[in-house]
């Protein structure tokens, strides 16, 4: 198995005489051997070679001027986010920068080498991350990222319908198509992921690639193979001249690689994303012939004579058919009598009883690990080898809060009546600001912190912490939080949306409408101190060690509150920990003095403030401005509440 993140390609195009190719630059990544040897896979080197190396061969519709490949251990962290760098340095409005990874991911985030599974979200190259990356090539660019879970980049992709337009011309007009869609000012966009947000993607032994970077390989030969539920034929859908459009490249990466991997028992769903003005030339492949992929899956019913992979075993009795084997058929790599097809560990010899992988236990508490639900970590044999690390007899991977103590009839959760929540936990975690006039921004900061106006606020209240996990699961009767273990840390992966649902249901239940978000400029006051400012850096002080949860001092995740000391009126978690959604849209900042501002009166997207627990601390700043389109959850976001004073 391999986990494949994502192909998540984009196409932007600008301006290009119909004269002229457009220059091709190419930066391939692939990662199999890991600093981690846990994490190594078998054929990633070999899909960023293989993919570089077709892209090199593109000079029928692109001048090539570079292409890089970086394999395990030239690919840390720092390598690919400087060759990304060293890239937008090269390349100019007209030229078209190609972007290949294959390696494991997580959600919104490549895994690059020297990624610590301890320190997830510092050492891996985030989805935010790399869009600003791609944001200062300046160039059109087509980006190729190939893990599981993929689907999670295109979310909150936003998309046109294409016209159902084929290309059909030769090279000389394919040039001229092109450049008639670089010079389009409604932008070409192209977002492919090689499998949906809940699925993993797969390796394949038997070419020595991943299903979905073999599936790309052959579209660029222009290889055909039988579609075997509709008995038809699937190839790419290139013109006599071998041009094949943007739709054309959709089509046959969605049927293929679904087709494909069906074998596998639960196929991999292509997602796709577009934002594009209109069909355009993508690749020269090869001129369609005969040649079917050797990733096809069984065509049709073979005669009892046959055996098309040569195995002595024919088709009719043949496990696989189109894999050369000697157990029924099947190879079996590791030779431990487990067809590879139902090995869980193809290459290490195992036991049936653990699905064809070794007999481990790695935390030596005398529950192999494929018995066992906790197998870091030792725990007793009636307790699938989980521990109790709160010691309320709820073992951990049955406990909803594993670090605080609960009844096993509230899931090992500290027992938490609504009335209490509401009448005793909310009032009595607000702290009174006395409202004043301040200087909102900085001078010394970004662009979007310029430039420092006055604003005058009324009184309010405002959360002495962020709004908790335990908090929002009695309001909420869930916990979407990335990181569940944790009832007294701030509650995550909510959206600005998510948000006001709770509000809502808050106050109904509450019987008025006191709570809400505060706004930007009742946030930066009260993380200055209000009118007991000492005009820090941070929300309550200098030393940023002291009062921010940040990149190192999180050990990667988010913390329980009050962990750093508060800031002059007493409110925890100000710089860092999570970033907090405000109500207001962004946008600049007026220069001129203002009374209670709440933001511009429309935008695409919502402020967020104070920085998260996965940021350096640049970002926990007190005037550090965020934002994001107000769908967005991250396992950085979360929020903290304001009350009017009436409510007091």
């Amino acid at each position: 198995m391999k986990h494949w993140l994502l192909l998540f390609s984009l196409l932007v195009f600008s301006a290009l005489p119909a004269q002229n190719k457009p220059e091709l630059f190419v930066l391939a990544v692939g990662v199999e051997t890991y600093n981690d040897a846990r994490l190594n896979l078998n054929f990633c080197a070999d899909d960023a070679r293989d993919v570089a190396a077709a892209f090199k061969k593109q000079t029928a519709l692109y001048d090539v001027m570079e292409v890089k490949v970086l394999t395990d251990e030239q690919a840390t962290r720092a390598a690919v986010r400087e060759e990304l760098d060293r890239f937008a340095q090269l390349v100019t409005g007209d030229d078209l920068f190609v972007f290949f990874f294959s390696g494991h991911g997580f959600e919104d985030a490549l895994i690059p080498y020297d990624f610590n599974i301890r320190d997830r979200f510092a050492t891996s190259i985030t989805k935010e991350d790399f869009k600003d990356k791609l944001g200062t090539l300046g160039c059109n660019y087509m980006v190729l990222l190939d893990a599981c879970f993929s689907g999670s980049f295109t979310k909150n992709a936003q998309s046109k319908t294409l016209p159902d337009e084929v290309v059909n011309t030769s090279v000389e007009l394919a040039l001229k198509r092109l450049a008639e869609a670089l010079a389009d000012t409604d932008k070409n966009a192209m977002i492919f992921t090689s499998s949906s947000s809940n699925q993993e993607s797969w390796e394949c032994p038997s070419c020595g690639h991943g299903y979905f970077a073999q599936t790309v390989l052959d579209c660029i030969d222009g290889k055909s193979f039988q579609d075997p539920k509709l008995n038809r034929s699937i190839g790419p859908e290139a013109d006599g001249s071998g041009i094949l459009g943007s739709l054309a490249f959709e089509k046959y990466m969605s049927e293929a690689v679904r087709i494909r991997t069906a074998e596998l028992g639960v196929p991999q769903k292509v997602r796709v994303f577009r934002s594009t003005g209109g069909d355009f030339p993508v690749l020269k492949v090869a001129v369609i012939g005969t040649s079917v992929s050797t990733l096809a899956p069984p065509i049709q019913i073979q005669s009892s004579n046959s055996d098309r992979d040569y195995d002595g075993v024919p088709d009719a009795k043949d496990e696989c058919p189109t894999a050369y084997g000697t157990l029924n058929g099947c190879p079996d790599t590791d030779n431990d009598g487990i067809p590879d097809h139902r090995d869980v560990c193809p290459y290490e010899k195992g036991t049936a009883s653990e699905n064809g992988c070794p007999v481990r236990d790695r935390d030596n508490d005398g529950v192999v690990d494929g018995a066992d639900k906790c197998p870091d970590k030792k725990g007793p044999k009636e307790w699938q080898g989980c521990p109790d690390s709160d010691k309320d007899g709820v073992p951990d991977h049955k406990d909803e809060c594993p670090i605080d103590q609960g009844p096993v009839s509230n899931l090992g959760c500290p027992n938490e009546k609504e009335n209490d929540v509401f009448e005793n936990v909310l009032a009595g975690s607000f702290v009174f600001v006395k409202g004043g006039t301040f200087n909102m921004g900085s001078n010394k900061g970004d662009e979007d912190e310029k430039p420092i106006h006055a604003v005058e606020l009324n009184d309010f209240f405002i959360g002495q912490t962020e709004v908790t996990q335990a908090q929002w699961r009695a309001v909420m009767g869930n916990n979407p939080s990335f990181e569940k273990d944790c009832s007294m840390c701030p509650v995550e992966k909510v959206s600005w949306i998510d948000i006001q649902s709770f509000i809502q249901k808050l106050n109904e239940l509450s019987g008025h409408s006191a709570y809400r978000l505060p706004t930007e400029a009742e946030w930066e006051y009260a993380a200055r101190g209000g009118s007991l400012s000492n005009r820090f850096t941070y929300a309550g002080g200098q030393e940023v060690d002291k009062v921010a949860v940040y990149n190192l001092t999180s050990i990667g995740r988010v913390q329980h509150i009050k962990k750093r000391a508060p800031n002059e009126l007493g409110l925890y978690d100000m710089s860092g920990n999570v970033a907090e959604w405000c109500s207001d849209w962004f946008g600049p900042y007026l220069p001129n003095a203002q009374i209670n501002p709440v933001g511009p009166v429309e935008g695409v997207s919502r402020v967020i403030r104070g920085g998260s627990w996965s940021v350096g601390p640049d970002k926990v700043r007190i005037t550090y401005r965020d934002n994001y389109s107000p769908e967005v959850r991250y396992a950085t976001l979360g929020f903290r509440l304001a009350r009017f004073v009436s409510q007091r």
